[in-house]
């Protein structure tokens, strides 16, 4: 009988990194030359990037719905903690598309206030913003600490949703039966059809900005945004793309495309040929002039802490060359991948 080799009927060990999937896609990635990076030496010039930046992201994002004007559906009110009222409603923001929001209003306010759209990030949607699990029960404690509740106390206006497949948008019947992540199936059939899940969620949350504005206790004027993790990365591409956020706190997220995106991510993370157009520091200029406020926790283990600070040098650049470097901060604290108060409402009771 003829013995066969055990090199080669083998499958359980690596034959080496020519034949692994991971390393040859970041040889490819490591020679594609951004199209779109920040070069910008003039405002005139800096205009003229962001504008066709701004564009080429719209493009890697995919498809969009038709909106739909905004019609809420207010369904409950009441008080929560601190004096602390609420408004609860939802709304279509496009055809068949209903996204489930709640207004928070500050104790005895007396006049138009700035707003905060409050993002959350994977988990039991906008819930635990307000200190509550998706049971509706109080929680003592849980990564993003309650910060739409922390930005009310502190005398804003914040507007806080459901993302899709998260809180009350899961699709419940579907997860029962699979027991996949709630972000995985509907991400992966949404870049089927040529839109990414990331863009959806951009979409809802600039359509939540303008209901936020349109509160007739808020100075739409003066509106702000902050979220972590999910929130964080959809805080970040929306105040890209959208100059209605007048300063921004991104938690837990901004770094380096080529750097996170080793780590395990959920795939609604990925925009096909985002990469081509820049990496996300350059993205990250377009916000310039306007506030922003990076925080994260200096054990996060899935944005690595030397490509969050290597990618604010950057961000720097388009700062100074608006004469407006002390808008940009940094905050950086011990602990892992998880929200900080401690400096997000100063920063945006001196910059709204």
């Amino acid at each position: 009988m003829t013995t066969i080799p055990s090199s080669w009927t083998s499958a359980d060990h690596s034959l080496g990194a020519d034949f692994e999937p991971i390393p040859l896609l970041n040889r490819w990635w490591r020679a594609i030359t951004p199209r779109l990076p920040f070069t910008a030496t003039s405002l005139e010039a800096f205009h003229s990037w962001q504008t066709t930046v701004r564009q080429a992201v719209i493009d890697q994002l995919g498809f969009t719905p038709p909106p739909l004007p905004l019609l809420p559906r207010m369904l409950a009110e009441g008080t929560l903690v601190d004096g602390i009222t609420y408004r609860y409603g939802t709304v279509d923001t496009a055809e068949g598309m209903s996204v489930p929001f709640m207004v928070l209003l500050p104790a005895a306010l007396t006049e138009p206030a700035p707003g905060v759209l409050c993002v959350h990030g994977h988990g039991d949607g906008m819930n635990p913003l307000i200190g509550l699990d998706a049971h509706g029960q109080p929680i003592e404690d849980e990564y993003q600490h309650c910060f739409a509740l922390e930005a009310c106390r502190r005398g804003f206006v914040v507007l806080a949703f459901d993302m899709l497949c998260f809180g009350r948008r899961r699709d419940f019947e579907y997860l029962t039966q699979t027991g996949t992540p709630a972000c995985d199936s509907p991400s992966k059939v949404a870049l089927q059809i040529g839109a990414t899940m990331l863009g959806l969620r951009v979409f809802d949350a600039r359509r939540m900005l303008e209901l936020l504005g349109a509160q007739p206790e808020v100075d739409a004027q003066r509106l702000g945004m902050a979220g972590i993790s999910g929130g964080g990365t959809i805080t970040f591409t929306t105040t890209v793309l959208d100059d209605r956020v007048r300063a921004a706190m991104i938690s837990g997220y901004f770094n380096q495309y080529s750097a996170f995106m080793q780590v395990p991510h959920c795939v609604d993370n990925f925009v096909p040929g985002l990469a081509t157009v820049a990496e996300m520091p350059d993205l990250g200029c377009a916000i310039a002039p306007r506030p922003l406020l990076i925080s994260q926790g200096m054990e996060d283990p899935i944005f690595p802490l030397a490509a969050t600070r290597e990618g604010v040098l950057k961000l720097r650049e388009a700062y100074r060359l608006h004469g407006v470097e002390d808008r940009i901060e940094e905050e950086y604290y011990p602990g892992g991948h998880t929200f900080s108060n401690a400096r997000a409402w100063d920063f945006f009771m001196e910059r709204l």
